[in-house]
């Protein structure tokens, strides 16, 4: 008995450490003041560098180096968008490109390195929030 409550401890242990190195999620008035009027700079799964400034109205107007289409394709574009805090405490984003729109919501989550990710800490899903 004393050897699974032992492997069990052991368990719950290595649980709380992978949650510390996953970060932490920022919620509430943290999250309100981190995003409102924020330069925001995202990379996204395509490789297109996007920007924008989320104004205290909850819009922005975000550009992209469009490379989602290669390099004969990827003049950058502009294009109006909004952000929002939802009812869950992710932040959403919605862009009008003009091909497609774009809108998703992720939790932000703030690495063990200071830095900020959606949804989980991987380089991958890094975004930054400047003053």
């Amino acid at each position: 008995m004393r050897r699974y409550l032992a492997a069990a401890v052991s368990i719950l242990a290595l649980a709380g450490v992978q949650a510390q190195e996953s970060g932490t999620k920022v919620s509430g008035d943290e999250l309100r003041t981190l995003v409102t009027g924020a330069n925001v700079t995202h990379l996204n799964r395509y490789g297109s560098l996007r920007r924008w400034t989320n104004d205290p109205d909850g819009t922005f107007v975000a550009s992209t180096s469009n490379q989602k289409h290669g390099s004969a394709l990827s003049a950058s574009k502009t294009a109006s968008g909004k952000w929002s805090i939802n009812s869950d405490g992710k932040y959403c984003i919605q862009i009008d490109w003009k091909a497609e729109d774009e809108k998703w919501c992720a939790f932000i989550i703030k690495g063990a390195d200071g830095g900020y990710y959606l949804n989980s800490v991987d380089p991958a899903r890094k975004i930054e929030f400047a003053r």
